[in-house]
């Protein structure tokens, strides 16, 4: 069964991103995270007391932690009552940390959960990446699957597009959908390259289904999946081409590899995946 681990912040979004991960993988297993603003310490009132008595702060600071325990428990038990509904077997985690993403990380790891599932805020991609930080920074530091959700996404209907470059980080991504998709039809595309000395003004014909495209889509179906090969035109760029063919054949998802750990490894090798998760109109699956 697969195990998911929602971040949960009572969002649009992050109600957005639960619902499209209970529909990709129905009747899951999820661990419900909430990462609230941690209380203030005791230490936080120092200053105040040079005005005010000493009882009077903790009094303060013990009030400020109740509320800030309750406004977490409230948050995380709507995401649990929104995860039952949706048919996933869900329990509730609530963390306080100043940063949100580094506790989901540690979450994941501790639960050993198979994918991580997070939201972005923001329609556009500048938006997204000026305020979808938790999400950024889950793609470019977790070592765990992450499928993140664009906000405004209502379904989950069409098959997933997956990239296929032949690599073993796309053999990878294939695999794990050969586990918790196999119920999903697969669309396995290779983004056709344009050659060096080609000018803007030549465009070199697509072929109509490249041998990458095919042996992809013959590894899928060996893992017993339902795949077929595309091949996509990658004149405007790699994860261009592929938002614009998720587009084009109505997919549910995107589902690629990613190569390296780590934010200086996912910077020179992982732009293709960080393209498509700060510009994506459709969810991507990204497997590390």
């Amino acid at each position: 069964m697969t195990r998911l681990l929602i971040a949960y912040d009572g969002s649009s979004s992050a109600k957005a991103a639960l619902t499209f991960a209970s529909a990709l993988f129905p009747a899951a297993e999820a661990v419900v995270a909430h990462v609230h603003a941690p209380p203030p310490s005791p230490e936080s009132g120092a200053l105040a007391r040079i005005a005010l008595p000493d009882e009077m702060v903790r009094e303060g600071i013990e009030r400020m932690r109740i509320e800030a325990q309750a406004a977490g428990q409230k948050a995380v038990d709507e995401g649990v009552e929104l995860a039952t509904a949706a048919g996933l077997d869900a329990r509730p985690e609530l963390a306080f940390a100043v940063t949100p993403w580094r506790e989901l990380r540690a979450q994941a790891e501790a639960h050993k959960v198979d994918v991580i599932v997070s939201g972005t805020h923001g329609a556009s991609p500048f938006e997204r990446v000026m305020i979808g930080s938790t999400a950024a920074s889950l793609l470019h530091h977790a070592e765990r699957p992450l499928l993140v959700v664009p906000e405004g996404t209502t379904g989950a209907d069409g098959p997933i597009l997956a990239g296929y470059d032949g690599s073993d980080h796309a053999k990878t991504a294939l695999e794990f959908a050969a586990h918790h998709l196999r119920s999903r039809p697969l669309l396995v595309a290779h983004a056709w390259p344009v050659p060096v000395l080609v000018t803007s003004l030549v465009t070199p014909p697509a072929p109509p289904e490249s041998e990458l495209a095919a042996a992809g889509a013959a590894f899928a179906r060996d893992a017993g999946l339902d795949a077929t090969a595309t091949t996509v035109d990658g004149t405007r760029g790699l994860w261009r081409a592929m938002l614009a063919a998720a587009e084009e054949r109505h997919a549910a998802a995107i589902l690629v590899g990613s190569r390296g750990h780590g934010a200086v490894a996912s910077t020179v090798l992982g732009s293709f995946a960080t393209g498509l998760v700060h510009a994506a109109t459709r969810p991507v699956l990204v497997i590390p």
